[in-house]
């Protein structure tokens, strides 16, 4: 009877130290997650509150976010409402340790200043090492749900907009052991300031020295006013109104890319003289200057569909690659006189023409 009642109380104690491990989990996790996030040079971390499902092998925070060390900005480099990390239970029967994402309007906001304390790029932190150090394991899925990339430049006020974004990778994983073949594939789309929607799909390889991919960017009535700041500061002429329509095939084998960007724009309007002489005050040189570039964007419109448009043959290495000047400007031509182009991407380059570049380039 002594023995039993000893059993039961060495039992009653070994439950109640794993209720009180596993209450302290949370709390443990937090302290290290906080304390890893302290430690980034250039920027510093939080995160509000850490969830643990250990019969799911899952584990999520919340309100997560990144801010700049000692800048003067008020919005965070990353943030994000939710993540969920979950064990793939199928890879770990086969022994190894893999796992999924998800992401809960997560946010990226980029600042571009003249000032330094105001610049905000993410450049001079090694995030992957950080992410290691989060989720030690490797990624099989990734799944962004009402996601945001933001441009902001407060010198010129821009604030610019990617938002609505859901994406979804799949087969990030680096060993053959884990997959039959080391291609993962990216889904996503999302929408631009006012309107307009962009589409991306893409696969790469992660093991080769350099970026091996083969990406399609699909984007469509993107309202070019809504870009105005931008072209104010970044382009040497600005635009009244108008749409964009783009489409973009890249590929590249380890370095060596292929490809074309086709941007086709609608219903384009240079000057105005209520907007870039009443409203803008661009004074009798600069309103000149606007009207002339009106002129010649009249001149290369295809009148008939009311678009200007061309095609730029891109090549060379992923690091210096090269648009083709003269084909470019034949394709301004062909589309105003010629025959109108079509704004969809084309199907036409895949990573075999980046496999085919490389070899002449050998050759």
């Amino acid at each position: 009877m002594a023995k039993r009642a000893s059993w039961i109380g060495w039992l009653i104690g070994l439950i109640i130290l794993l209720a009180g491990i596993r209450m302290s989990l949370p709390y443990a996790m937090q302290w290290y997650i906080n304390r890893t996030l302290s430690q980034m040079d250039g920027y510093y971390g939080q995160v509000g509150d850490v969830d643990i499902m250990l019969w799911r092998g899952a584990y999520s925070l919340e309100d997560l976010y990144l801010v700049k060390r000692g800048g003067d900005i008020d919005t965070p480099l990353f943030a994000a409402d939710n993540i969920d990390f979950s064990l793939l239970w199928s890879a770990l029967f086969n022994g190894a340790v893999v796992g999924d994402i998800t992401l809960t309007r997560p946010q990226v906001n980029f600042v571009d200043a003249s000032n330094d304390s105001r610049d905000q790029t993410g450049g001079s932190q090694n995030w992957l090492d950080l992410a290691s150090q989060l989720f030690p394991l490797k990624i099989d899925n990734l799944v962004i749900r009402q996601g945001q990339v933001r441009f902001h430049n407060p010198d010129a006020t821009i604030d610019v907009a990617l938002h609505d974004i859901a994406a979804t990778a799949t087969n990030l994983v680096n060993s053959k052991d884990l997959s039959k073949d080391l291609i993962a594939t990216v889904s996503m789309q999302g929408k631009t300031a006012g309107q307009g929607t962009l589409l991306v799909d893409a696969s790469l390889n992660p093991s080769t020295a350099k970026p091996t991919f083969d990406v399609d960017v699909q984007a469509n009535d993107v309202a070019l006013v809504n870009f105005k700041n931008v072209l104010d500061t970044y382009a040497p002429f600005d635009l009244e109104a108008g749409t964009l329509e783009l489409a973009l095939e890249l590929a590249s084998d380890n370095g060596t890319v292929t490809g074309y960007i086709k941007p086709v724009l609608h219903q384009v309007e240079v000057f105005s003289w209520k907007g870039d002489i009443e409203r803008d005050n661009d004074g009798f040189w600069g309103g000149l200057t606007e009207a002339l570039s009106a002129f010649v964007a009249e001149i290369f419109e295809n009148q008939s569909q009311d678009q200007i448009a061309t095609r730029i043959p891109i090549e060379g290495q992923i690091d210096s690659p090269s648009p083709e000047i003269l084909p470019a400007l034949g394709q301004v031509i062909s589309n105003a006189f010629i025959q109108a182009l079509k704004g969809d991407v084309e199907q036409s380059i895949n990573l075999n023409d980046a496999t085919e570049k490389k070899v002449q380039k050998k050759n």
